[in-house]
């Protein structure tokens, strides 16, 4: 055996032991980086979690809010004091004009004087009425509405009613003059006539041509 082999063995279990060394101190390193790399994995995925934790409370804070049943403002009872405190209702200016208001002029009506009714003296007695009779006329005959009326001023209204024309004649008696009288008045004809008659018996004729003969004659008694 030369001199040299034990320091060539030397040198090559320096060598192997070297390398041991080496790969142990790699191991170590790669065993360590990833310990790391799964440490920051966790970390990360924990800060993750609670930003998603803060979000989701500041989504359920603004939900309730939102949600929350409103609760109906109760005005405070008014104390003597609050009275005391409230200003005064400030009165507008007088410069400023009122606003006018138009409106319909109402129709103006003549305004009536109304007509003072005559005063009556005791005892003094009101004249009578007027009497009125009305003489109808149709072929042939004459109606009256009534066949005696007391003497003074009566109104004698003639009323043709028949389809020919008549007239109204009125005289004192059978054969006296003549009292008053109608025209010869058309079918449906009116007319009215006032006389002052004194008491006695009046006859009413027609003076037409035969009108008197066929029985357009009557009698009035002025009592």
């Amino acid at each position: 055996m030369s001199r040299r082999a034990p320091i060539r063995v030397a040198a090559t279990a320096l060598c192997l032991l070297c390398a041991l060394l080496v790969a142990g101190t790699c191991a170590v390193a790669a065993l360590a980086q990833a310990h790391g790399s799964a440490k920051g994995g966790h970390a990360t995925k924990r800060s993750h979690c609670a930003h998603q934790q803060r979000r989701n409370a500041k989504r359920a804070k603004r939900c309730r809010s939102r949600h929350a049943p409103v609760k109906p403002l109760t005005p405070a009872p008014l104390t003597p004091a609050a009275l005391l405190s409230v200003p005064p209702a400030v009165a507008p200016p007088e410069s400023l004009p009122s606003p006018v208001i138009a409106s319909p002029t109402p129709a103006t009506t003549p305004a009536t004087t109304p007509t003072e009714a005559p005063s009556e003296t005791p005892g003094e007695v009101e004249p009578p009425s007027v009497p009125h009779v009305q003489v109808s006329a149709v072929e042939y005959s004459f109606t009256l509405s009534r066949t005696s009326v007391p003497a003074g001023k009566v109104i004698l209204q003639f009323v043709n009613d028949g389809q020919d024309e008549h007239n109204l004649q009125i005289s004192e008696g059978e054969e006296g003059p003549l009292a008053g009288s109608f025209a010869d008045t058309p079918s449906k004809g009116v007319g009215q006539l006032q006389l002052e008659m004194r008491s006695g018996s009046y006859t009413l004729f027609c003076s037409l041509h035969g009108h008197e003969a066929k029985g357009m004659k009557a009698t009035l008694t002025v009592e």
